[in-house]
């Protein structure tokens, strides 16, 4: 074993009994090895961050937003390193990892500035016969300790969308980032401490998540529980969960309607470009393009052409336009939903083709609704067309997908944006514009099940945080 990096544990280095390997997803060598962590580690863990969350609870605000402002200053110093450790575990090309590490930064320089306007609502009991000679309001306190288990495509912006907030609300938290991609949230973890954050308010868990992920959620201690990743993981946590607040961000799919209004040169280049960052590897890549009937053809003589030229290599090479997937498993569940939606008579138009470690870019029509690859979020670089004859017609079709739906919409036509966005149910709607826009960390879109909640830090706080109410009467 080259190198080991232990698990962070209330400001201590703990090593386990086993060690897993976190592979580089391009070369598929070796990269480092974390620390598999145990139920016994989480217990550990647990009680220091009880004793953290107490003093998270009597740390002044100022000095949250120093700790918060802090973090974000030594990322930026060390944002070269940062860069170049999220390329080698996650595979994503430099400038998808730079994206990450300013969004970071952000993220943490927004949470410092919600410090210095805490909300407090007043509530004016006089308002009732008996509240004359009172006055109250309500504030916000701390929940206590927060586990947040996060998934491996933005293991950096992930850790920062809950560490931020819950620092700023007055928590302890635990990280468990996932087995794909620990090191960078491991780095941020000791950027944190270098901050000044408490030692007992933060702890970074590695491990499997079926052993430690399965008794963090199941933790009496834990108040709140929160969780990046698939539906098929997320929808089994309330069963562990018992009780507590649960706050889950669950895969979603993206989805762009190109109307007879728009230019098709245009959203052709917007798919080919934006739909497959990250190799698709996003919860909002574009997975679903819907086009009228008549301009079929003249969107795909756009898009094919700008597909073939992307380039799949070395993510660490600026010429690589395509990286690959996160591991081999990966790889080979893309591969079977493809196979099987082509068994089920889709049309290839391209791609649909394995390149170890990478899936090259594929264009795929006529795929069965009942088919995995309709049904759920592929992540990966699979983009499924449809034509349409009647846009109004349309919205129920995109209303009846599963996954929630992040939607783009191209059109010249202003009541055809509103009548879209006032009928369609979907996560957000992108007027003229791809799903990926970066609207973090303004607004956030969190699924629970097909519910929305837009946020911006100040709500993601609140959200990390209880109502208290507080009543001033007169001394008799």
């Amino acid at each position: 074993m080259r190198t080991a990096q232990k698990m962070l544990i209330g400001g201590h280095l703990v090593g386990a009994n086993q060690w897993l390997e976190v592979l580089d997803p391009y070369s598929g060598e070796p990269l480092d090895h974390v620390a598999r962590g145990t139920a016994q580690h989480v217990d550990q863990a647990v009680a220091i961050a009880r004793h953290g969350a107490d003093l998270m609870r009597e740390m002044p605000l100022s000095q949250r937003a120093h700790v918060l402002k802090q973090v974000a200053h030594l990322i930026r110093q060390e944002q070269e390193a940062l860069i170049t450790l999220l390329v080698r575990e996650t595979g994503k090309r430099l400038v998808e990892a730079r994206a990450e590490v300013e969004r970071t930064i952000i993220l943490f320089e927004l949470a410092a500035g919600a410090c210095h306007h805490p909300r407090a609502t007043q509530f004016s009991p006089e308002t009732f016969s008996d509240g004359v000679s009172r006055f109250g309001f309500w504030a916000r306190e701390p929940r206590g300790v927060v586990v947040s288990i996060l998934a491996f495509n933005l293991p950096l912006v992930s850790a920062a969308q809950k560490t931020a907030p819950a620092i700023a609300a007055g928590n302890a938290i635990l990280l468990k980032p996932s087995t794909d991609a620990p090191l960078t949230c491991l780095r941020l973890g000791l950027l944190l401490y270098r901050a000044g954050l408490p030692t007992e308010a933060l702890s970074i868990l590695t491990g499997k998540g079926d052993e430690i992920g399965d008794a963090l959620a199941k933790h009496e201690a834990v108040d709140l529980l929160t969780f990046t990743g698939s539906r098929e993981v997320g929808l089994k946590l309330p069963a562990n969960a018992s009780s507590k607040q649960i706050w889950m961000e669950l895969e979603s799919v993206g989805g762009v309607v190109l109307t007879e209004s728009a230019s098709v040169e245009r959203v052709a280049e917007k798919v080919a470009c934006c739909g497959f960052i990250m190799a698709g590897q996003s919860a909002s890549a574009i997975q679903h393009v819907w086009v009228p009937s008549k301009l079929r053809q003249a969107f795909l003589d756009h898009l094919i052409p700008r597909l073939q030229a992307l380039q799949v290599g070395d993510p660490m090479d600026e010429a690589t336009t395509l990286g690959p997937l996160i591991n081999p498993n990966a790889l080979e569940r893309v591969s079977r939903w493809v196979q099987e939606a082509i068994e089920g008579r889709a049309k290839v138009l391209l791609g649909a083709q394995a390149q170890p470690p990478f899936y090259l870019p594929t264009v795929l029509e006529e795929v069965p609704t009942n088919c995995m690859l309709y049904r759920e979020a592929v992540f990966g670089p699979v983009v499924l067309l449809h034509t349409y004859d009647d846009l109004m017609a349309l919205v129920p079709t995109l209303n009846a997908l599963e996954p929630g739906l992040h939607l783009g919409l191209f059109t010249r036509d202003l009541h055809e944006a509103f009548q879209v966005a006032r009928r369609v149910r979907a996560l957000s709607v992108h007027i003229n514009e791809v799903p990926l826009s970066p609207t973090d960390p303004l607004i956030k879109g969190d699924l629970q099940e097909h519910h929305m909640c837009l946020e911006d830090m100040r709500s993601r706080i609140e959200q990390m945080s209880l109502p208290k109410y507080v009543v001033f009467s007169a001394m008799e």
